[in-house]
């Protein structure tokens, strides 16, 4: 889930319903559409150091913004940083036919035989992964389109691939340190207005060991209550993915974190339980302080982080990854773009 800023977000027009999504065509840019792009992945280094990390490319016509974190999780480490800039040749773009956008030297480019390529220059190091899809894309919502509120622009196209393999190294001066992991791709566009009473959100991308993913947003009211939109897709080992409802979930902070810069409040861990798949776990951060405060590109304060995921499914013991997102914590989200 992200957000634009409300100068740019009053500029966003209704989107008329499309043609049925093809791909590779959709995984890349649409011209007439808040969008954007984003990967967050679980990586393991040198020695089986761990660590999880955030790539996420914004756009509204000629706007291009971008997010970066790395968590470094054995040393207990967090940084981000972020770009903003005009389309310009050389300097920001994303292409229409399929998915290729750039920031500066940030890049995200699908190859011919459906693999990306993910390059980012960071203070954390230069880093260069390839992510393979492991399943096809899932839409979700009614053939794609996630309906946010009543409103005719608040609704967005939701694409996700929910499980890629990614290898690749970061490179530190002229060290490289081999990366292997797992990796989850969301792609979403449109008008993107959220509906009226929403102050923010709490969504989850959730890898289970047993070769299930599950996608969950809960759409937080300004009255403390989950809005009626809020919902999911599950994304069996084998067969197709299907919706869950709110009405299925039972989601509950456990633990809360104060954060150091901002005195920002985050449910910092919690209890998940999804009756229809016999799913009841918790889940913990690998790293407490996960907050970017982007003050210089979509100015909103969030936390986004590697998480893991422990419980039973079905009875049985169940184990997993998660990468966790939670807006309108700290008071300086604006009304706008999200996802989840």
């Amino acid at each position: 889930m992200k957000t634009l800023p409300a100068l740019v977000l009053a500029a966003a027009l209704a989107i008329p319903t499309p043609a049925p999504l093809s791909f590779p065509r959709d995984h890349g840019a649409h011209s007439d559409a808040l969008e954007w792009w984003y990967w967050t992945g679980h990586l393991s280094g040198d020695g089986g150091r761990a660590y999880g990390f955030q790539v996420t490319f914004f756009r509204l016509r000629d706007l291009h913004l971008a997010h970066f974190a790395w968590s470094d999780i054995s040393a207990g480490k967090f940084l981000f940083e972020e770009k903003a800039h005009l389309a310009l040749p050389g300097i920001a773009g994303a292409s229409e036919d399929k998915l290729d956008v750039f920031n500066e030297d940030w890049s995200a480019r699908e190859e011919a035989d459906g693999t990306v390529r993910l390059a980012a220059r960071t203070k954390a190091g230069e880093l260069s992964l390839k992510l393979t899809p492991v399943k096809p894309p899932v839409l979700h919502g009614e053939q794609g389109i996630s309906r946010k509120g009543p409103g005719p622009n608040e609704y967005s196209h939701y694409v996700s691939i929910p499980l890629l393999t990614v290898s690749g190294n970061l490179t530190r001066g002229k060290r490289p340190e081999a990366l292997s992991g797992t990796a989850w791709f969301d792609h979403e566009w449109g008008p993107g207005a959220l509906p009226e009473g929403a102050v923010g959100w709490d969504w989850f991308g959730i890898q289970l060991d047993d070769g299930s993913e599950l996608m969950l947003y809960r759409m937080r009211l300004n009255n403390g209550t989950a809005s009626p939109f809020s919902g999911g897709t599950f994304v069996p080992a084998s067969g197709p993915p299907r919706p869950i409802a709110w009405s299925d979930v039972h989601l509950e902070p456990l633990v809360s974190w104060r954060s150091p810069a901002t005195r920002a409040i985050y449910p910092a861990v919690w209890s998940l339980s999804v009756a229809s798949i016999g799913l009841d776990v918790k889940i913990t951060p690998l790293l407490s302080d996960q907050e970017l405060s982007t003050t210089q590109s979509t100015g909103v304060t969030y936390w986004e982080g590697a998480c893991r995921v422990e419980g039973t499914k079905s009875g049985r013991p169940a184990a997993g990854r998660a990468y966790v997102e939670m807006t309108g914590y700290a008071g300086r989200d604006v009304p706008g773009f999200q996802s989840k």
